[in-house]
């Protein structure tokens, strides 16, 4: 197409000449119009296809090719080119042809120059009819094309309930699922597709514009055909009205994806903001002046001032005045380098100054503009407290007396304290980097990496010790208890190890003897105890619980008279008082009885000693050795002594004064009494050794039947003129052999008191009236007693005899005391001792003959 103004014409004529003059013409009368001619149909037709050109002029009788065919020829490659037939000869049969093939315009020429003005001006019609049907279907197509590839539909609409819609563009498939058709006869009405919230509000605000006359705007969510919810926004205005009903038409398209990105926005935000506000850190924004723009609730939580006081006030008001330059400084500095950090205190609303760190970063609007200075405010108050704390730790790792080292990731030594390099005589520079197997054997390195792994799987354990070697630059080796412990950082990452080291080969040897002397501590088989100054328990071995019921960690912060009486407590004092004042004893032996946990007492003896000490008094240690047997056997001796001196002199008189008497007389009768003297010498000494040797212990237990071992025991003694009766019987645990002894001596008492009448004169040798006149019938009895309980039942030995009077019940138990002319008193002594050794109780009454009744009580039920 030519330039907008510029016609272009090419005008095809046989004859060159009038072609000429025709174009001069032309061009004279519009001179808007540009003439190119041509003399032939087919030089015309190569010009249409080389040049741009507007309008076709052509005559009709050409050779080769005429007006008609060259129309024809045109229209078939050119169709809307507008194409005037001028020629000379005309007729209506030409003229219908032409209009029939398409031509534009049909003028016959004529004489003068007048027909070059018309032909100016049809032509000047024809293309500009030709252009604006050409622009109207260009706006058309592009309005199409807009319309077609707009993300949404423009539609027509009356103004009525649903919106019912006249025309949809075909977006409409697109943006809700329906085809226009669908929606535009009604078998979907927009309406109803639209959420009715949304359509309460948006419809009073539609119907406002409209009343106004003005476009509406409006936003609402809509129900898809496939059920999903979409946001659309629609703009619109009334057009026209059409049967009183204002007529919408307006363009919707979809903003979901819109909606939720400002959703996420806010929710962005909202986190943004959230986040802020849950900083422990102070959070600003301030303006280039300093001004506060924003700040979090941590900041009126540590300042104390309110939102409403923030507001008010700058960067200064909250920084001393001595930091305000530096304030001014630092922000410029940002400015130029987009970020900066520097430390001033912040002045609360009380006055307090609290040391911070500010970091910052320059800020800029949505559209670029510089807005300010934004950042945190850190307390570094505690990490300021931190620095110092760690150089004075450094300060004590360097000093301290025991080596420390550091290992990295890799194992090699980090860092060594000066201790460290004394220890291996080695130079820093050879220490820090090396491998630590330079100064270590390799199997202690690989038992401490184990240990160190052990620890990193078990958080709550920070540290080990290992016993280890380390060698020195001559080699020597020294042990050393090497304490170690893994780092790891903030995110529990191992970064390396450390360990600080104590030379422990003279605290070995002393290990060694300890263990020792702890060995024989514990092998004691007395207690053995240590106490402090004040006499509280530091030390008990095992020994203890045996004899006391105390396990050692009840006794060992308790005070000794836990297990002593008050008055050995006094005595044992005492006893202390004397070695310290004598500077040559630091021990010596206290009696006393130990108190166990069921407040029995045992009669001990205590050898005890003090502790060493540089000061005046450090405690006491001591070995407790249990002496209740001894002492019941010095109570035996000391009752056989008495015997010895007493029962045996008379005896022993007889035996010595009847022997003299048979010397002096040769009468052989005083032998007779001699030999029953020593009789009774016998029957005491056997007695008394019975107590000696056996005292109140039994051997092996077993089931026994009281009445089978009554008539063994029966047939033991000397039973002349008495009888056994057996009323029932009972299974006992008990020494076979002290059963049987005790019964024997119960048998011997019952006849030696109750078999003679206690006014007969004696045998000396018999220990029987010399005739049978003081001899009366006897009969002991064995028998089982009725059960007191479950778990308890007994026996009972009785006899007929005399009895004993009720008021020496008790003293028939003691030893040596007797009634029979000729005994020895420690019959019935054995018998309590013989039932007490195994746990039995026994009690002396009245049988039901009036004689003498010993009652068992056994814990065996069995009959």
């Amino acid at each position: 197409m030519s330039s907008e103004g510029d016609i272009r014409v090419l005008h095809v004529d046989d004859e060159r000449e009038f072609a000429e003059v025709a174009a001069m013409h032309l061009e004279r009368a519009d001179d808007g119009l540009d003439v190119v001619t041509e003399v032939s149909a087919r030089d015309g037709l190569s010009r249409l296809r080389t040049s741009a050109v507007d309008c076709v002029v052509s005559d009709h009788d050409m050779p080769e090719m005429n007006g008609l065919e060259f129309l024809k020829a045109v229209r078939e490659e050119f169709e809307e080119l507008p194409f005037i037939l001028f020629t000379g000869k005309g007729n209506e049969e030409i003229a219908s042809d032409a209009i029939s093939a398409g031509v534009t315009e049909y003028l016959q020429k004529d004489v003068g120059t007048d027909q070059y003005t018309v032909l100016a001006n049809r032509i000047r019609r024809a293309v500009g009819e030709t252009r604006a049907k050409s622009a109207l279907e260009e706006s058309e197509r592009q309005l199409s094309t807009l319309i077609s590839n707009l993300p949404g539909m423009v539609y027509r609409a009356r103004n009525e309930a649903d919106w019912p819609m006249e025309f949809v563009s075909d977006g409409a498939a697109d943006l809700v699922g329906y085809e226009p058709e669908a929606i535009e006869s009604g078998e979907v009405m927009w309406g109803t597709l639209i959420d009715d919230e949304d359509a309460e509000r948006i419809n009073p605000l539609v119907e406002a514009s409209i009343s106004a006359d003005e476009p509406f705007e409006v936003s609402y969510r809509v129900t898809t055909a496939d059920g999903e919810r979409r946001w659309l926004w629609e703009r619109g205005r009334v057009v026209g009205r059409e049967d009183g009903v204002e007529i919408l038409e307006g363009f919707i398209t979809d903003i979901t994806a819109r909606i939720e990105r400002e959703q996420e926005l806010e929710r962005e935000r909202e986190f943004t903001e959230n986040l802020v506000d849950t900083l422990d850190d102070v959070f600003y924004l301030v303006n280039l002046d300093g001004e506060l723009l924003r700040w979090n609730d941590t900041a009126t939580a540590v300042l104390g001032y309110s939102d409403e006081a923030l507001s008010t006030m700058t960067a200064f008001d909250l920084i001393p005045e001595a930091f305000h330059d530096e304030v001014s400084e630092t922000i410029e500095r940002t400015v130029q380098t987009g970020q900066a950090t520097f430390e001033a205190p912040l002045v609360d609303a009380d006055g307090e100054r609290i040391r911070h760190e500010f970091r910052g970063s320059l800020i800029e609007d949505g559209a670029g503009e510089l807005l300010g200075v934004a950042g945190i405010a850190r307390d570094i108050t505690d990490q300021r407290q931190r620095e110092r704390e760690l150089e004075q730790y450094r300060t004590l790792v360097e000093n301290v007396g025991d080596p420390m080292y550091v290992l990295d990731t890799e194992g090699r030594i980090q860092m060594a304290n000066d201790a460290m390099v004394d220890h291996l005589d080695y130079g820093r520079e050879d220490i820090v980097g090396a491998d630590p197997e330079k100064f270590m054997p390799p199997d202690d390195i690989e038992r401490a990496t184990a240990v160190l792994s052990d620890l990193l799987g078990s958080p709550e354990r920070t540290w080990e010790t290992v016993e280890m070697r380390t060698v020195d630059v001559e080699g020597t080796l020294t042990v050393v208890e090497n304490k170690v412990a893994p780092l790891v950082d903030a995110d529990g990452e191992f970064v390396g190890s450390v360990g600080v080291m104590r030379d422990v080969t003279d605290r070995k040897q002393r290990d060694r003897e300890l263990g020792r002397y702890e060995t024989i501590v514990e092998a004691v088989g007395d207690p053995v105890y240590a106490l402090d100054e004040d006499g509280v328990f530091t030390f008990v071995n095992e020994a203890i619980e045996p004899m006391t019921g105390y396990a050692p960690d009840e006794l060992v912060g308790e005070h000794i008279g836990v297990i002593m009486t008050d008055e050995d407590v006094q005595r044992g004092d005492r006893l202390i008082q004397d070695l310290l004042a004598d500077p040559d004893t630091d021990s010596g032996t206290l009696e006393m009885d130990v108190v166990t946990k069921w407040d029995e007492r045992i009669p001990s003896e205590n050898n005890l000693a003090l502790l060493p000490t540089d000061d005046d008094f450090a405690g006491t240690a001591g070995v407790i050795r249990d002496i209740h047997e001894r002492k019941a056997r010095e109570e035996r001796l000391a009752e056989f002594a008495s015997v010895v001196s007493h029962d045996l002199r008379n005896p022993l008189n007889v035996v010595q004064g009847r022997l003299s008497l048979a010397l002096e007389t040769d009468d052989v009768s005083h032998l007779d009494a001699a030999a029953g003297a020593a009789d009774r010498m016998e029957q005491l000494i056997e007695d008394l050794l019975t107590l000696a040797r056996q005292g109140d212990s039994v051997g092996s237990v077993e089931g026994i039947d009281v009445a089978t071992a009554a008539e063994r025991a029966w047939a033991n003694v000397d039973t002349v003129g008495a009888t056994l009766e057996l009323v029932d019987t009972a299974t006992v645990d008990a020494d076979p052999d002290r059963l049987r002894e005790l019964l024997e001596n119960l048998f011997r008492n019952s006849v030696e008191h109750g078999g003679y009448h206690h006014g007969a004169t004696y045998d000396a040798i018999s220990r029987r009236p010399p005739d049978d006149s003081a001899l009366t019938d006897l009969t002991v009895t064995v028998g089982t007693m009725p059960a007191e309980s479950d778990a308890m039942t007994g026996f009972y030995v009785a006899d007929d005899g005399p009895g004993i009077a009720p008021e020496d019940y008790e003293k028939v138990f003691e030893r040596g005391y007797t009634t029979a002319k000729g005994g020895t008193g420690f019959g019935l002594a054995i018998v309590e001792d013989i039932a007490t050794a195994h746990g039995w109780s026994v009690r002396v009454t009245e049988s039901e003959s009036g004689g003498a009744r010993f009652e068992f009580t056994t814990s065996r039920a069995d009959h």
